[in-house]
């Protein structure tokens, strides 16, 4: 197998001109197909043949059960590398090895040396973005690799590898420009990441998708487990950190460092999944090690933005509900918290559903300012508070989240709570403005 050794070549003299050079190629748009990366892998070696891999997809829910599954493998002896996307402050945290970020100079070493490869085949930033993950894997000895899509399944660039495990999240309407416009057909895209003779686990699902992933699964010879049939997590106790459960009848009580009630699915998802890797001769992650695995859950993953109270007196929680299914977790979510009053600081992507996320936010007796973080495929405020009729007594607008946080820090006072929420770019946008004030 060729090997290839990634040395700079001169092109990109600097970690910040090679990575700036990787998002101008965000303007190729999104590739959905496997072409473009099986001539990168090729060309690099095909590292992705040098790992074992756990296959993840999903609407919502994806995130979670990836970083749960990272984390436990780690603290079970493992040298593990985690994909995901996108990113909330730094390029990074994309692309993890047990814990740790890819470093600097591996990224200019291999912007450097497939830089023409990449000129020639003018793949996407996401195509060659997977392609750099599994090189860095390949790189660093890894012996698993939890890989999440980026978008759908069937013909997502990481759908090239072929997983000990596939695992699919929830599923709910999203990216309808590219999966369809229905339940049906986004869960057969989402399917397609199901491999022949592999096993494979999903989450809580409704029964048509139930029913399709399953023809899928018959098709291609693969079991499939259902984890909502038998739910193994009962919340015991919540606090503003998080919340303990229990798992079965084992009165035992773990600690899951992040709030939300529907984070028990994620974890239970996540436990099924760690049962098939030990019954098909995998790692045997036990109940101990699992603990130890959820404590160092945010460190070890980098898990980040799912409801995080970072500030008090107000409390301030960022939040990257960035579609329906999350916002409308919102109003549960909140109840985990101790607070007078509430503000919403809300923006999303203009391909995305904010309609119905407005119709959601409605709903709610909070008051909502609409923003935009500084990308180019953010809504505009304009456009949002149209939606609501230009209701101005509970909606406001900001041209950008300074202007927000200014507005909604003058409508609180130390037991109140402002929350961000609505997309990665705006939470991303937020932490950068907040951490400045500190």
């Amino acid at each position: 197998m060729k090997k290839v050794q990634y040395i700079a070549a001169g092109k990109f003299k600097t970690y910040k001109s090679a990575i700036e050079y990787l998002f101008g190629l965000e303007r190729a748009g999104i590739k959905y197909d496997l072409t473009n990366i099986s001539k990168l892998l090729k060309t690099a070696g095909n590292p992705h043949l040098n790992f074992k891999s756990i296959h993840i997809a999903g609407t919502n829910g994806k995130g979670s059960v990836s970083s749960i599954l990272n984390s436990a493998l780690i603290e079970s002896g493992i040298k593990t590398g985690l994909y995901t996307s996108p990113h909330i402050t730094d390029f990074r945290e994309r692309i993890l090895v047990n814990g740790k970020f890819i470093s600097k100079k591996f990224i200019t070493d291999f912007v450097n040396e497939m830089y023409s490869h990449i000129e020639k085949i003018k793949p996407s930033f996401f195509e060659v973005t997977t392609a750099l993950a599994f090189a860095y894997f390949s790189k660093m000895k890894t012996e698993y690799a939890v890989i999440e899509t980026g978008l759908g399944g069937r013909l997502d660039s990481t759908n090239i590898i072929t997983p000990v495990v596939s695992v699919i999240t929830g599923i709910s309407i999203d990216h309808t420009d590219y999966l369809g416009k229905s339940i049906s057909s986004i869960t057969a895209e989402k399917g397609g990441i199901i491999k022949k003779d592999i096993p494979a686990v999903a989450g809580k699902l409704t029964n048509v998708s139930k029913r399709i992933l399953s023809r899928i699964a018959s098709e291609k010879n693969s079991s499939i487990t259902f984890s909502d049939f038998n739910n193994l997590i009962r919340i015991t106790r919540r606090k503003e950190n998080g919340f303990y459960f229990t798992i079965e009848k084992n009165p035992a009580e773990y600690f899951f460092p992040v709030t939300g009630d529907y984070q028990s699915i994620n974890i239970n998802t996540a436990i099924y999944c760690l049962k098939i890797l030990k019954d098909n001769k995998g790692p045997d992650v036990g109940m101990r090690i699992f603990k130890k695995s959820l404590f160092r859950l945010v460190k070890n993953s980098h898990y980040r933005g799912r409801f995080e109270l970072i500030s008090k007196n107000p409390k301030v929680i960022i939040d990257i509900s960035h579609n329906l299914q999350g916002i409308e977790n919102i109003e549960n979510n909140l109840k985990y918290f101790k607070f007078n009053k509430a503000v919403i600081i809300f923006g999303m992507m203009n391909n995305k559903n904010y309609t119905g996320c407005i119709n959601e936010l409605k709903r709610l007796k909070h008051p909502v300012i609409f923003t935009k973080p500084d990308y180019k495929r953010a809504a505009e405020p304009e456009t949002l508070f149209s939606i609501t009729k230009k209701d101005s007594v509970k909606f406001a607008l900001r041209k950008n989240v300074k202007e927000a946080f200014e507005l909604a820090s003058s409508m609180t006072r130390k037991n109140d709570l402002i929350l961000v929420t609505g997309s990665f770019f705006l939470v991303s946008d937020f932490l950068r403005f907040f951490n400045q004030l500190k």
